[in-house]
């Protein structure tokens, strides 16, 4: 098996930080907005809150914000 040498490997591609910073922000807010309205979705159609749902709006954008962060490390 062929394998590539550490000086053979080819780079991943990786924005700068301050870009890197505005779209997991960008993402995390995102997220939180469809979190919410799925929130107001479901407020309006069935009538009643999902109670359970709001700690896992709160908490979904960070996981989805770092994960996409991790991408790049």
């Amino acid at each position: 098996m062929n394998t590539p040498s550490p000086k053979e490997e080819r780079k991943r591609w990786r924005p700068s930080p301050t870009m890197l910073n505005v779209l997991t922000a960008l993402i995390g807010i995102a997220t939180l907005c469809a979190g919410i309205g799925w929130l107001v979705y479901s407020w309006f159609v069935d009538l009643e809150v999902p109670y359970f749902a709001i700690p896992l709006v709160m908490c979904v954008p960070v996981i989805v914000a770092v994960a996409f962060r991790n991408m790049f490390d």
